[in-house]
């Protein structure tokens, strides 16, 4: 069981945003949100529990939103003017 103390939110963007939701009894840094955060699997909803006594915490996937304005980038040798 969590005694929830913090909430934490971690969003991952590129062309979609995959965003996570972290309890914890105790302050985490940057690096150990985004470490519990990207040990999720990625389905929707999944939670897991981790930690030793004390210092527990809950991960949850909340899901992810998918971009509709991609951006094209070209490389590579030079192109046929149309």
């Amino acid at each position: 069981m969590i005694t929830k103390k913090y909430t934490y939110t971690y969003d991952e963007y590129s062309q979609d945003t995959r965003s996570y939701e972290i309890e914890s009894e105790v302050m985490l840094t940057e690096e150990e949100v985004q470490d519990i955060a990207l040990g999720c699997d990625l389905k929707d909803g999944y939670t897991y529990e981790g930690g030793e006594k004390g210092k527990k915490y809950k991960a949850k996937f909340i899901g992810t939103e998918f971009g509709d304005d991609s951006q094209p980038e070209y490389g590579g040798d030079e192109y046929k003017e149309e």
